[in-house]
Parts: structure tokens; C-alpha cells; sequence
């Protein structure tokens, strides 16, 4: 029996400004390197591009006038005009496997499915086994397509090191032996969005 290719949802086109953000650096994250998707129609740095335009406009928006809430919305359309293009190509593939999908950062839309129960709370753990080095690694939540990661120093405040499509070897930049450093994950992916934040757990660098 031949598969049916799977459909690429289009409702990012009515996510919240921060919702639509959150997806846009998901989906960088899931394209980067990715061997699936090698003739992206929207070049990989355009969309980068797209994203960091999109984000200063909405920061700016949100202090400013006319002018800059004008400057958000023309933002908006182009990241959404350029996230439409590349769901189409990936459509255009005929991928027949849920996961070859997923992987893009992209929703998948399936007939008769109930609705997505809330992503799991991630368990993660830090390895400083290798000298001058601090490693995240998240144990993998079903239907997460990428994780949210922050980490801090100390008892200071968590900073944002970005989300990733993978679960292990993801390095806390900068860390110095001897000094404690925190971290916290949170899984991403379909219609939830986020998982809750995993607990924070500290280790001291080598």
C-alpha cells in the first residue's frame, strides 16, 4: 500500500507575534545542516535575515509609533511569506515518514488525530568529564522536535543558549574551573508549544 505523503501545517500564519518568534528560531534550528532539505528555496542566511529583522521590528514596536508598529508588520509578512514558501517545498518533497517532517521544525497536519497532549517535562543532566568543558545533555520527550536551553552562573540569572534540534553535547559557552554554572531545558514542537521548564541543576566546571 503506497503512503500518503504527509501535509505541512500552515497555522503559523495565526500565532501570536512571541508564538510566531518562537517557531521561526525553531525552525533555523531544525533546517541548519539538515541533509532533508538541501535546495531550501528561501537560502538559509535570508531566512536568518528574515528572523533577526523580524524580532528588532517587534522590539522596536513595542516602544515606538506608527512608524515602527508599520515596520513590524511588514516584517511579519515577509518572515510569514518566506516560512509559506519553504512549507511548500518541504510539501513538495512527498516525505511519507512523520519524523523526515518534524525534523524541518515544521507541524504536521494528520486526519482523524486527536490533538497533541502537552509535551512531557524534560530530564537533563550536566557532564564536565572532559577538562574545560560543561555539557547539557536533555533525555528525549516524545513528539519534541527541538529544546530550549538556558543556563546561568551560580545562583545568577538564566540566559537564553539558544534551542536546539539534538539532546546531547550542547556546550555552556565560556566556563571557567572551579566556577558552578545552572541549567534548565524545555522541550518545543507541535500545537503546545513548550513543555514546562525541566529542574535546574548545577554542576562545577572542570
Amino acid at each position: 500500500m503506497k503512503m500518503k505523503p504527509i501535509r505541512v501545517a500552515l497555522w503559523f500564519a495565526t500565532f501570536t507575534k512571541d508564538q510566531l518568534n518562537s517557531f521561526a528560531i525553531l525552525v533555523l534550528a531544525c533546517l541548519k545542516t539538515n541533509p532533508l532539505f538541501p535546495d531550501l528555496p528561501v537560502k538559509y542566511a535570508d531566512l536568518q535575515t528574515l528572523v533577526a529583522t523580524y524580532q528588532s521590528t517587534m522590539n522596536a514596536a513595542a516602544q515606538g509609533g506608527p512608524k515602527d508598529t508599520a515596520a513590524f508588520y511588514e516584517a511579519w509578512d515577509a518572515l510569514v511569506a518566506a516560512l509559506r514558501q519553504t512549507a511548500a517545498y518541504i510539501q513538495s518533497l512527498g516525505l511519507t515518514n512523520e519524523s523526515d517532517v518534524l525534523s524541518s521544525g515544521f507541524d504536521i497536519i494528520i486526519p482523524g488525530r486527536h490533538p497533541q497532549e502537552p509535551l512531557s517535562q524534560p530530564v537533563i543532566g550536566l557532564d564536565n568529564t572532559m577538562t574545560g568543558q560543561l555539557l547539557v545533555d536533555i533525555g528525549a520527550v516524545p513528539n519534541a522536535k527541538a529544546y530550549h536551553v538556558q543556563y546561568g552562573n551560580g545562583n545568577g540569572a538564566m540566559a537564553d543558549l539558544g534551542i536546539f534540534p539534538s539532546t546531547r553535547n550542547i556546550r555552556i559557552p565560556g566556563t571557567t574551573p572551579g566556577a558552578t554554572y545552572s541549567a534548565r531545558a524545555r522541550a518545543v514542537g507541535g500545537s503546545t508549544q513548550y513543555s514546562s521548564w525541566s529542574a535546574v541543576i548545577s554542576l562545577m566546571s572542570t
